[in-house]
């Protein structure tokens, strides 16, 4: 029950006041029962801790409950900006940026983040970006080499040092075939 001038009966709503939207008659308010007010703090506790776990020790297979790293961060003035891209060395020898979306070649930029570790420690995983180039893109000139790269932006100065963390030489870039490994997105 709610003290002071106001109660629940005086809460305006579009559809009516909260007593009246919760089926009390009357508009009289009751308290929450022991076992109601358990289980609600009980499913509270559970998700917070769930959250903040897997902020502090999970990674993208917890999900929903993964780090909250996807959501906007702030950067100091004096800080620097890091971006991952994808590029590639075509067969007929030009330098193009890997076109990472769900439309070009079936892939997310932010599934690539979110895969960095992985591809670094395994480069042989960007065998299947080539895969699926070629499916989806078969009208472009094919992949011969790929770069997972990271350009690190300085805010003050607007300076870019692009870092290669990853390379792939293509197998058979004319006719590539799926790494085989596990999680690979080329796989048939």
């Amino acid at each position: 029950m709610l003290s002071g001038a106001v109660s629940m009966a005086e809460v305006s709503h579009p559809r009516g006041t909260m007593t009246a939207m919760r089926g009390r008659p009357g508009g009289s308010t009751q308290r929450l029962g022991p076992y109601s007010l358990l289980w609600r703090l009980a499913t509270t506790a559970v998700v917070v801790t769930t959250v903040c776990l897997g902020t502090w020790v999970g990674d993208d297979e917890w999900w929903p409950f993964a780090p909250m790293s996807q959501y906007a961060f702030s950067v100091q003035n004096n800080g620097v900006i890091n971006s991952l891209t994808m590029d590639a060395l075509t067969t007929d020898g030009e330098v193009v940026r890997v076109p990472l979306s769900k439309e070009m070649i079936g892939i997310e930029r932010a599934e690539i983040e979110g895969q960095a570790p992985r591809i670094i420690r395994t480069p042989e995983l960007l065998q299947d970006i080539a895969v699926l180039h070629h499916r989806r893109l078969p009208h472009e000139t094919p992949y011969a080499t790929i770069w997972l790269r990271n350009t690190s932006t300085s805010i003050p100065t607007g300076d870019a040092t692009v870092h290669t963390l990853a390379t792939w030489q293509v197998r058979d870039p004319l006719d590539p075939q799926p790494s085989g490994l596990p999680g690979g997105r080329g796989s048939r």
